[in-house]
Protein backbone atom coordinates (compact mmCIF):
# COMPACT_ATOMS: atom_id res chain seq x y z
CA UNK A 1 0.00 0.00 0.00
CA UNK A 2 1.14 3.56 -0.69
CA UNK A 3 0.97 6.22 1.34
CA UNK A 4 -2.54 7.63 -0.45
CA UNK A 5 -3.74 4.58 0.01
CA UNK A 6 -3.23 4.04 3.92
CA UNK A 7 -4.65 7.87 3.83
CA UNK A 8 -7.90 6.61 2.18
CA UNK A 9 -7.95 3.45 4.49
CA UNK A 10 -7.98 5.05 7.94
CA UNK A 11 -10.58 7.93 6.13
CA UNK A 12 -13.63 6.47 8.00
CA UNK A 13 -11.71 5.92 10.94
CA UNK A 14 -11.17 10.16 10.82
CA UNK A 15 -14.30 10.82 9.44
CA UNK A 16 -15.85 8.70 13.41
CA UNK A 17 -13.95 11.53 14.70
CA UNK A 18 -14.81 14.33 12.60
CA UNK A 19 -18.80 13.55 13.06
CA UNK A 20 -18.40 13.71 17.04
CA UNK A 21 -16.99 16.77 16.68
CA UNK A 22 -19.55 18.30 14.95
CA UNK A 23 -22.07 16.19 17.10
CA UNK A 24 -20.14 17.55 20.21
CA UNK A 25 -21.00 21.13 19.06
CA UNK A 26 -24.53 20.69 19.02
CA UNK A 27 -25.17 18.89 22.43
CA UNK A 28 -22.31 20.96 24.15
CA UNK A 29 -24.89 22.65 26.61
CA UNK A 30 -26.79 19.49 27.66
CA UNK A 31 -25.78 18.11 30.73
CA UNK A 32 -23.48 15.33 30.78
CA UNK A 33 -23.61 12.31 32.40
CA UNK A 34 -21.43 10.99 35.67
CA UNK A 35 -18.02 10.12 34.28
CA UNK A 36 -18.72 11.45 30.77
CA UNK A 37 -15.04 11.63 29.58
CA UNK A 38 -15.16 8.44 30.32
CA UNK A 39 -17.65 7.17 28.14
CA UNK A 40 -17.50 10.01 26.16
CA UNK A 41 -13.87 8.60 24.45
CA UNK A 42 -14.45 4.67 25.28
CA UNK A 43 -17.82 4.75 23.04
CA UNK A 44 -15.49 7.07 20.75
CA UNK A 45 -12.34 4.49 20.20
CA UNK A 46 -14.66 1.46 20.46
CA UNK A 47 -16.46 3.09 17.42
CA UNK A 48 -13.00 3.68 15.28
CA UNK A 49 -11.84 0.00 16.17
CA UNK A 50 -15.61 -1.22 14.83
CA UNK A 51 -15.04 0.68 12.34
CA UNK A 52 -11.77 -0.88 11.03
CA UNK A 53 -12.57 -4.33 11.86
CA UNK A 54 -15.25 -3.81 9.40
CA UNK A 55 -12.81 -2.41 6.50
CA UNK A 56 -10.49 -6.05 7.11
CA UNK A 57 -13.42 -7.85 7.19
CA UNK A 58 -14.54 -5.92 3.34
CA UNK A 59 -10.91 -6.16 2.47
CA UNK A 60 -10.57 -10.11 2.88
CA UNK A 61 -13.97 -10.58 1.19
CA UNK A 62 -13.40 -8.56 -1.75
CA UNK A 63 -9.40 -9.50 -1.63
CA UNK A 64 -8.67 -5.67 -2.40
CA UNK A 65 -8.07 -3.15 0.41
CA UNK A 66 -10.95 -0.88 1.44
CA UNK A 67 -10.25 2.97 0.17
CA UNK A 68 -12.36 6.16 0.67
CA UNK A 69 -13.61 8.36 -1.91
CA UNK A 70 -12.25 5.64 -5.00
CA UNK A 71 -14.42 4.67 -7.77
CA UNK A 72 -14.72 1.31 -8.80
CA UNK A 73 -15.14 -0.99 -11.52
CA UNK A 74 -18.38 -1.12 -13.23
CA UNK A 75 -19.47 -4.64 -12.26
CA UNK A 76 -19.15 -3.62 -8.58
CA UNK A 77 -21.21 -0.91 -8.58
CA UNK A 78 -23.96 -1.69 -6.90
CA UNK A 79 -22.91 -3.84 -4.44
CA UNK A 80 -19.64 -1.71 -3.50
CA UNK A 81 -21.76 1.35 -3.42
CA UNK A 82 -24.82 -0.34 -1.24
CA UNK A 83 -22.20 -1.25 1.18
CA UNK A 84 -20.85 2.14 1.19
CA UNK A 85 -24.01 3.58 2.18
CA UNK A 86 -24.54 0.84 5.01
CA UNK A 87 -21.05 1.14 6.23
CA UNK A 88 -21.44 4.94 6.76
CA UNK A 89 -24.99 4.71 7.98
CA UNK A 90 -23.25 2.13 10.56
CA UNK A 91 -20.84 4.86 11.17
CA UNK A 92 -23.54 7.28 11.85
CA UNK A 93 -25.35 5.56 14.26
CA UNK A 94 -22.31 4.59 16.62
CA UNK A 95 -21.94 8.15 16.89
CA UNK A 96 -25.38 8.62 18.04
CA UNK A 97 -25.09 6.14 20.39
CA UNK A 98 -21.97 7.38 21.99
CA UNK A 99 -23.85 11.05 22.28
CA UNK A 100 -26.54 9.61 23.78
CA UNK A 101 -24.70 7.21 26.47
CA UNK A 102 -22.46 10.34 27.27
CA UNK A 103 -25.49 13.36 27.70
CA UNK A 104 -27.88 13.09 29.74
CA UNK A 105 -30.92 13.65 26.60
CA UNK A 106 -33.32 11.42 24.95
CA UNK A 107 -32.45 9.42 22.10
CA UNK A 108 -34.99 11.14 19.93
CA UNK A 109 -33.28 14.30 20.96
CA UNK A 110 -29.86 12.89 20.16
CA UNK A 111 -31.36 11.38 16.51
CA UNK A 112 -32.42 15.03 15.72
CA UNK A 113 -28.84 16.94 16.60
CA UNK A 114 -26.53 14.09 15.59
CA UNK A 115 -28.14 14.81 12.08
CA UNK A 116 -27.60 18.28 11.94
CA UNK A 117 -23.74 17.68 13.74
CA UNK A 118 -23.63 14.73 10.55
CA UNK A 119 -24.75 17.41 7.40
CA UNK A 120 -21.94 20.13 9.31
CA UNK A 121 -19.38 17.39 9.06
CA UNK A 122 -20.33 16.75 5.83
CA UNK A 123 -20.65 20.19 4.16
CA UNK A 124 -16.76 20.54 5.53
CA UNK A 125 -15.83 17.59 3.73
CA UNK A 126 -17.34 18.50 0.45
CA UNK A 127 -15.72 21.87 0.64
CA UNK A 128 -12.24 20.06 1.67
CA UNK A 129 -13.17 18.15 -1.94
CA UNK A 130 -13.66 21.37 -3.79
CA UNK A 131 -10.29 22.58 -2.28
CA UNK A 132 -8.05 19.70 -3.15
CA UNK A 133 -8.95 19.22 -6.82
CA UNK A 134 -6.05 20.77 -7.90
CA UNK A 135 -3.72 17.72 -9.78
CA UNK A 136 -0.78 19.07 -6.58
CA UNK A 137 -2.18 16.79 -4.51
CA UNK A 138 -2.20 13.81 -6.38
CA UNK A 139 1.00 13.91 -8.39
CA UNK A 140 3.25 15.23 -5.84
CA UNK A 141 5.12 13.19 -3.31
CA UNK A 142 3.89 15.10 -0.59
CA UNK A 143 0.29 15.85 -2.06
CA UNK A 144 -1.32 13.54 0.40
CA UNK A 145 0.21 14.90 3.61
CA UNK A 146 -0.59 18.75 2.30
CA UNK A 147 -4.30 17.26 1.29
CA UNK A 148 -4.38 16.53 5.52
CA UNK A 149 -3.53 19.61 6.26
CA UNK A 150 -5.96 21.67 4.17
CA UNK A 151 -8.26 18.88 5.36
CA UNK A 152 -7.82 19.99 9.13
CA UNK A 153 -8.04 23.69 8.47
CA UNK A 154 -11.11 23.79 6.16
CA UNK A 155 -13.05 21.52 9.22
CA UNK A 156 -11.46 23.76 11.93
CA UNK A 157 -12.84 26.65 10.31
CA UNK A 158 -16.38 25.83 9.38
CA UNK A 159 -16.63 24.42 12.63
CA UNK A 160 -16.05 27.45 14.61
CA UNK A 161 -18.09 29.83 11.92
CA UNK A 162 -20.89 27.14 12.29
CA UNK A 163 -20.47 27.19 16.09
CA UNK A 164 -20.02 30.65 17.60
CA UNK A 165 -22.62 31.91 14.64
CA UNK A 166 -25.45 29.35 14.03
CA UNK A 167 -25.27 27.01 17.36
CA UNK A 168 -24.14 28.60 20.35
CA UNK A 169 -27.49 31.40 19.46
CA UNK A 170 -29.30 28.18 20.03
CA UNK A 171 -28.02 26.52 22.78
CA UNK A 172 -30.05 27.43 25.72
CA UNK A 173 -33.21 25.89 23.83
CA UNK A 174 -31.52 22.71 22.10
CA UNK A 175 -33.18 20.18 25.02
CA UNK A 176 -37.08 21.28 24.61
CA UNK A 177 -36.98 21.50 21.01
CA UNK A 178 -35.22 18.56 19.43
CA UNK A 179 -37.76 16.01 21.87
CA UNK A 180 -40.01 15.35 19.11
CA UNK A 181 -39.97 11.65 17.36
CA UNK A 182 -41.58 13.25 14.08
CA UNK A 183 -38.76 15.79 13.87
CA UNK A 184 -36.23 13.38 14.63
CA UNK A 185 -37.13 10.89 12.07
CA UNK A 186 -37.31 13.51 9.46
CA UNK A 187 -33.61 14.78 9.95
CA UNK A 188 -32.60 11.75 10.18
CA UNK A 189 -34.56 10.63 6.88
CA UNK A 190 -32.95 13.90 5.18
CA UNK A 191 -29.64 13.79 5.95
CA UNK A 192 -29.09 10.13 5.26
CA UNK A 193 -30.60 10.45 1.84
CA UNK A 194 -29.08 13.52 1.07
CA UNK A 195 -25.46 12.28 2.11
CA UNK A 196 -26.37 9.12 0.45
CA UNK A 197 -27.23 10.48 -2.86
CA UNK A 198 -24.20 12.10 -2.88
CA UNK A 199 -22.41 8.82 -1.54
CA UNK A 200 -23.80 6.78 -4.37
CA UNK A 201 -22.76 9.38 -6.94
CA UNK A 202 -19.23 9.46 -6.17
CA UNK A 203 -18.87 5.55 -6.65
CA UNK A 204 -19.64 5.90 -10.34
CA UNK A 205 -16.36 5.74 -11.60
CA UNK A 206 -17.71 7.54 -15.44
CA UNK A 207 -18.59 11.01 -13.29
CA UNK A 208 -15.32 11.33 -11.89
CA UNK A 209 -14.56 14.11 -13.41
CA UNK A 210 -13.44 17.59 -12.18
CA UNK A 211 -17.14 19.46 -13.14
CA UNK A 212 -19.03 16.13 -11.83
CA UNK A 213 -17.03 16.72 -8.37
CA UNK A 214 -17.79 20.09 -8.24
CA UNK A 215 -21.36 19.93 -9.09
CA UNK A 216 -21.63 17.02 -6.93
CA UNK A 217 -19.94 19.03 -3.80
CA UNK A 218 -21.84 21.69 -4.23
CA UNK A 219 -25.12 20.01 -4.24
CA UNK A 220 -24.21 18.23 -1.05
CA UNK A 221 -23.62 21.85 0.39
CA UNK A 222 -26.57 23.44 -0.55
CA UNK A 223 -28.64 20.53 0.98
CA UNK A 224 -26.35 19.86 4.31
CA UNK A 225 -27.05 23.46 4.83
CA UNK A 226 -30.62 22.87 4.29
CA UNK A 227 -30.36 20.52 6.52
CA UNK A 228 -29.18 22.50 9.39
CA UNK A 229 -31.48 25.84 8.52
CA UNK A 230 -34.33 23.78 8.52
CA UNK A 231 -33.56 21.93 12.10
CA UNK A 232 -32.61 25.53 13.19
CA UNK A 233 -36.25 26.96 11.80
CA UNK A 234 -37.68 23.87 13.61
CA UNK A 235 -36.43 25.26 17.28
CA UNK A 236 -37.59 28.91 16.14
CA UNK A 237 -40.98 28.11 15.58
CA UNK A 238 -41.37 25.70 18.26
CA UNK A 239 -40.12 28.89 20.93
CA UNK A 240 -42.48 30.84 19.37
CA UNK A 241 -45.35 27.99 20.13
CA UNK A 242 -43.54 27.18 23.62
CA UNK A 243 -43.97 31.21 24.04
CA UNK A 244 -47.45 31.09 22.78
CA UNK A 245 -48.03 28.75 24.84
CA UNK A 246 -47.10 30.39 28.36
CA UNK A 247 -48.67 33.80 27.20
CA UNK A 248 -52.23 31.59 27.36
CA UNK A 249 -51.84 30.22 30.38
CA UNK A 250 -50.40 33.93 31.82
CA UNK A 251 -53.28 35.35 30.01
CA UNK A 252 -56.28 32.95 31.49
CA UNK A 253 -54.53 33.78 34.62
CA UNK A 254 -54.92 37.46 34.93
CA UNK A 255 -58.38 36.72 33.04
CA UNK A 256 -59.03 35.01 35.79
CA UNK A 257 -57.53 37.55 37.97
CA UNK A 258 -59.33 40.19 36.55
CA UNK A 259 -62.98 38.58 37.17
CA UNK A 260 -62.24 37.93 41.12
CA UNK A 261 -60.70 41.45 41.57
CA UNK A 262 -64.14 43.16 40.13
CA UNK A 263 -65.93 40.90 42.72
CA UNK A 264 -63.93 41.97 45.54
CA UNK A 265 -64.42 45.40 44.48
CA UNK A 266 -67.92 45.03 44.32
CA UNK A 267 -68.15 43.40 47.29
CA UNK A 268 -65.63 45.46 49.19
CA UNK A 269 -68.33 48.99 48.08
CA UNK A 270 -71.57 47.51 49.14
CA UNK A 271 -70.12 46.68 52.66
CA UNK A 272 -68.09 50.24 53.03
CA UNK A 273 -71.72 51.67 52.01
CA UNK A 274 -73.62 49.09 54.68
CA UNK A 275 -71.22 49.99 57.13
CA UNK A 276 -71.52 53.38 56.87
CA UNK A 277 -75.29 53.50 57.61
CA UNK A 278 -74.27 51.35 60.55
CA UNK A 279 -71.72 54.03 62.13
CA UNK A 280 -74.27 56.64 61.77
CA UNK A 281 -76.30 54.97 63.87
CA UNK A 282 -73.83 53.70 66.56
CA UNK A 283 -72.76 57.90 66.81
CA UNK A 284 -75.48 57.97 69.20
CA UNK A 285 -73.88 55.47 71.67
CA UNK A 286 -70.40 55.02 70.73
CA UNK A 287 -67.84 57.39 71.52
CA UNK A 288 -66.63 59.93 68.64
CA UNK A 289 -62.85 58.82 68.81
CA UNK A 290 -63.83 54.74 68.04
CA UNK A 291 -65.72 55.97 65.46
CA UNK A 292 -63.93 57.89 63.43
CA UNK A 293 -60.92 55.58 63.55
CA UNK A 294 -63.88 53.07 61.99
CA UNK A 295 -64.69 55.80 59.39
CA UNK A 296 -60.68 56.28 58.52
CA UNK A 297 -60.34 52.50 57.71
CA UNK A 298 -63.44 52.24 55.64
CA UNK A 299 -62.83 55.55 53.66
CA UNK A 300 -59.08 53.02 52.74
CA UNK A 301 -61.70 50.65 50.99
CA UNK A 302 -64.17 53.41 49.87
CA UNK A 303 -62.02 55.60 47.84
CA UNK A 304 -62.52 53.80 44.52
CA UNK A 305 -60.69 55.89 41.21
CA UNK A 306 -63.00 56.70 38.93
CA UNK A 307 -61.74 57.08 35.28
CA UNK A 308 -64.71 56.60 33.33
CA UNK A 309 -64.03 52.96 32.55
CA UNK A 310 -65.28 50.28 34.74
CA UNK A 311 -62.24 47.74 33.79
CA UNK A 312 -59.81 50.38 34.78
CA UNK A 313 -61.90 51.71 38.13
CA UNK A 314 -61.51 47.98 39.15
CA UNK A 315 -57.96 48.02 38.49
CA UNK A 316 -56.78 50.83 39.46
CA UNK A 317 -58.88 50.26 42.65
CA UNK A 318 -57.42 47.23 43.31
CA UNK A 319 -53.56 48.50 42.67
CA UNK A 320 -54.10 50.93 45.06
CA UNK A 321 -55.25 49.10 47.89
CA UNK A 322 -51.99 47.30 47.45
CA UNK A 323 -49.76 50.74 46.83
CA UNK A 324 -51.40 51.65 50.37
CA UNK A 325 -50.45 48.74 52.13
CA UNK A 326 -47.01 48.74 51.07
CA UNK A 327 -46.36 52.45 51.49
CA UNK A 328 -46.38 53.18 48.17
CA UNK A 329 -48.12 56.54 46.40
CA UNK A 330 -49.59 55.81 43.46
CA UNK A 331 -50.67 58.88 41.72
CA UNK A 332 -53.15 58.20 38.47
CA UNK A 333 -54.43 61.04 36.27
CA UNK A 334 -56.44 58.66 33.24
CA UNK A 335 -59.11 59.59 31.21
CA UNK A 336 -60.85 55.79 30.95
CA UNK A 337 -62.69 56.79 28.27
CA UNK A 338 -59.62 56.95 25.91
CA UNK A 339 -59.46 53.43 26.30
CA UNK A 340 -63.23 52.38 25.24
CA UNK A 341 -61.95 51.16 21.84
CA UNK A 342 -59.87 48.48 23.30
CA UNK A 343 -60.85 45.17 24.77
CA UNK A 344 -61.54 45.10 28.02
CA UNK A 345 -59.30 42.60 28.85
CA UNK A 346 -56.44 44.15 26.84
CA UNK A 347 -57.08 47.15 29.05
CA UNK A 348 -56.54 45.50 32.25
CA UNK A 349 -53.81 43.44 31.38
CA UNK A 350 -52.27 46.11 29.71
CA UNK A 351 -52.64 48.50 32.79
CA UNK A 352 -52.26 45.89 34.94
CA UNK A 353 -48.88 44.43 34.30
CA UNK A 354 -47.20 48.48 33.76
CA UNK A 355 -48.78 49.02 37.67
CA UNK A 356 -47.37 45.76 38.65
CA UNK A 357 -43.99 45.89 37.15
CA UNK A 358 -43.44 49.71 38.70
CA UNK A 359 -44.75 48.74 42.01
CA UNK A 360 -42.23 45.62 42.54
CA UNK A 361 -39.88 47.83 41.76
CA UNK A 362 -40.28 50.55 44.16
CA UNK A 363 -41.03 47.94 46.67
CA UNK A 364 -37.03 47.89 46.57
CA UNK A 365 -36.10 51.11 47.40
CA UNK A 366 -35.75 52.11 50.98
CA UNK A 367 -36.56 56.39 50.75
CA UNK A 368 -40.13 56.99 51.42
CA UNK A 369 -40.08 60.25 49.12
CA UNK A 370 -39.37 57.61 46.09
CA UNK A 371 -41.90 54.76 46.63
CA UNK A 372 -44.18 56.24 44.43
CA UNK A 373 -45.95 55.11 40.89
CA UNK A 374 -47.25 58.13 38.31
CA UNK A 375 -49.69 56.39 35.87
CA UNK A 376 -50.71 58.99 33.16
CA UNK A 377 -53.21 58.15 29.73
CA UNK A 378 -53.99 61.19 27.76
CA UNK A 379 -54.63 61.78 23.97
CA UNK A 380 -52.32 63.65 21.98
CA UNK A 381 -53.51 64.58 17.98
CA UNK A 382 -54.87 61.05 16.96
CA UNK A 383 -53.02 59.29 19.61
CA UNK A 384 -53.24 57.59 23.03
CA UNK A 385 -50.42 58.29 25.25
CA UNK A 386 -49.59 56.12 27.99
CA UNK A 387 -47.67 57.09 30.53
CA UNK A 388 -46.15 54.67 33.46
CA UNK A 389 -43.06 56.04 35.62
CA UNK A 390 -41.35 55.41 39.20
CA UNK A 391 -38.04 55.33 40.63
CA UNK A 392 -35.48 52.80 40.06
CA UNK A 393 -31.93 51.07 41.35
CA UNK A 394 -30.24 49.17 39.79
CA UNK A 395 -28.88 49.24 36.01
CA UNK A 396 -31.30 48.59 33.08
CA UNK A 397 -30.50 45.73 30.36
CA UNK A 398 -32.38 45.16 27.58
CA UNK A 399 -33.27 42.73 25.08
CA UNK A 400 -35.32 43.48 21.41
CA UNK A 401 -36.23 46.72 23.73
CA UNK A 402 -37.26 45.26 26.57
CA UNK A 403 -35.89 44.76 29.93
CA UNK A 404 -34.02 41.44 31.07
CA UNK A 405 -35.47 40.57 34.17
CA UNK A 406 -34.16 38.22 37.09
CA UNK A 407 -36.71 36.41 36.53
CA UNK A 408 -36.45 34.92 32.88
CA UNK A 409 -33.63 36.15 31.03
CA UNK A 410 -34.67 33.69 27.50
CA UNK A 411 -38.18 35.30 27.68
CA UNK A 412 -37.35 39.11 29.63
CA UNK A 413 -40.52 38.98 31.16
CA UNK A 414 -44.00 37.81 29.79
CA UNK A 415 -45.69 40.92 31.45
CA UNK A 416 -43.99 43.56 29.53
CA UNK A 417 -43.77 40.86 26.21
CA UNK A 418 -47.83 41.12 26.69
CA UNK A 419 -48.03 44.64 27.04
CA UNK A 420 -45.74 44.88 23.85
CA UNK A 421 -48.19 42.78 21.55
CA UNK A 422 -51.26 44.28 23.45
CA UNK A 423 -49.77 47.84 21.89
CA UNK A 424 -48.65 45.82 18.71
CA UNK A 425 -52.35 44.21 18.14
CA UNK A 426 -54.51 47.77 18.12
CA UNK A 427 -51.10 49.10 15.96
CA UNK A 428 -49.09 51.14 18.59
CA UNK A 429 -45.37 50.60 20.30
CA UNK A 430 -44.33 50.31 23.62
CA UNK A 431 -41.00 51.54 24.46
CA UNK A 432 -39.00 52.04 28.06
CA UNK A 433 -36.21 54.33 28.55
CA UNK A 434 -34.10 55.09 31.73
CA UNK A 435 -33.46 58.77 32.82
CA UNK A 436 -31.37 59.24 35.81
CA UNK A 437 -33.14 56.96 38.38
CA UNK A 438 -36.68 56.72 36.85
CA UNK A 439 -37.61 54.13 34.77
CA UNK A 440 -40.36 55.29 32.15
CA UNK A 441 -42.82 53.51 29.85
CA UNK A 442 -44.45 54.73 27.01
CA UNK A 443 -47.36 53.30 25.10
CA UNK A 444 -48.06 55.08 21.91
CA UNK A 445 -51.63 53.78 20.29
CA UNK A 446 -53.42 55.65 17.37
CA UNK A 447 -56.92 56.17 17.70
CA UNK A 448 -57.27 55.46 13.56
CA UNK A 449 -56.57 51.56 13.99
CA UNK A 450 -59.96 51.21 16.28
CA UNK A 451 -61.98 52.58 13.89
Amino acid sequence: MNVSQVISFFTPSILVVEILLAEFLFVKSVPKRPYFWLIFLLCGFTSIYITIFTEIAYSSIMHKWFTYGDSISTDQIVGTSIFNLFFYLLIFLMTILTVFLSFKIKFTQALFLCSGGYALQHIARSITRLCTIPNYFYENPIGPYMSLVVEFLIFAVIYLIFYFFFIKKFSNDIERNADNLRKAIMAFVVTIVCIGMSRLTIDIPEQQTVISIISNSVYAVLCCGLIISTIFDIKKNENMALEVDMMSEILRNERKQYELSKENIELINIKCHDLKHQIASLRHDGSEKNIQEIEHAIMIYDSAIKTGNDELDVLLTQKKLICDSHDIQLTCVVNGKLVSFMDNFDVYALFGNAISNAIESVEKIADKDKRCVNVIARKVADMLIIHVENYFRGDLELKDGLPVTSKDTNYHGFGMLSMKRIAEKYGGELTVSLKGDIFNLDIIIPFKKAE
